[in-house]
């Protein structure tokens, strides 16, 4: 059986793995997420909320339904 001390070296040796496998995939994620298009709105200073919600579709087709019934709008009072 092991003692309590060659199980703290085991459990710490397990832990240190982990972290640097989590190390690893940080920085590929990151690297990732560097090359996407996405980074370049960062540039624009938009902030994190103005880039989060030009990548969500909804939010596209929400301000392509006002810009048509705006228009809608303005071409029956011209017609009216």
């Amino acid at each position: 059986m092991n003692s309590p001390h060659e199980r703290a070296r085991l459990l710490d040796a397990e832990m240190q793995l982990q972290r640097a496998w989590l190390e690893l995939n940080l920085r590929a994620l990151s690297s990732a997420a560097r090359k996407s298009p996405w980074a370049k709105l960062n540039a624009m200073n938009l902030g994190v909320m103005g880039a989060s919600l030009l990548k969500h579709r909804s939010v596209w087709v929400a301000a392509l339904s006002v810009l048509m019934n705006i228009y809608r709008r303005r071409a029956r009072k011209d017609t009216a």
